[in-house]
């Protein structure tokens, strides 16, 4: 399995061109263009909701993406107490100003889990594959 690590504090959210490195990350790992496309997304909406729903800016996120032959997993660490405890069937009013972030991970992504640790918060993203 290869995995790509990221280590982000509130401030280089704003500065660091991660996606790129991802996105050369999953090409190197042979992912489909579409897939990508998923994951690049629902990374970019979970470390989106984090920044938002979080008061300490120092604390860094803790970003992990594990890239094997059968299925993408993507590791989200933060020190925020907050976890969703709901899913979507359907997506959010269009007037609706927040969950469809939520809405387009449950969707788009395999598998969604969230769970508490003793640090915070975790978040689980698996994709499977498609060769």
């Amino acid at each position: 399995m290869n995995s790509l690590q990221f280590n982000l504090t509130h401030d280089q959210w704003s500065q660091q061109p991660f996606c790129s490195e991802l996105e050369q990350f999953m090409l190197m790992q042979n992912v489909h263009e579409r897939q990508r496309f998923k994951v690049i997304t629902c990374i970019l909406e979970a470390v989106s909701n984090v920044i938002n729903h979080t008061e300490d800016s120092r604390e860094p996120i803790i970003l992990i993406v594990h890239c094997n032959h059968d299925r993408i997993i993507v590791d989200l660490l933060d020190r925020s107490p907050v976890v969703p405890k709901v899913s979507f069937d359907q997506c959010p009013d269009q007037l609706s100003e927040h969950g469809r972030g939520l809405w387009i991970m449950y969707n788009w992504m395999d598998a969604v889990r969230f769970q508490t640790t003793v640090l915070g918060s975790h978040l689980r993203l698996t994709l499977l594959r498609h060769h």
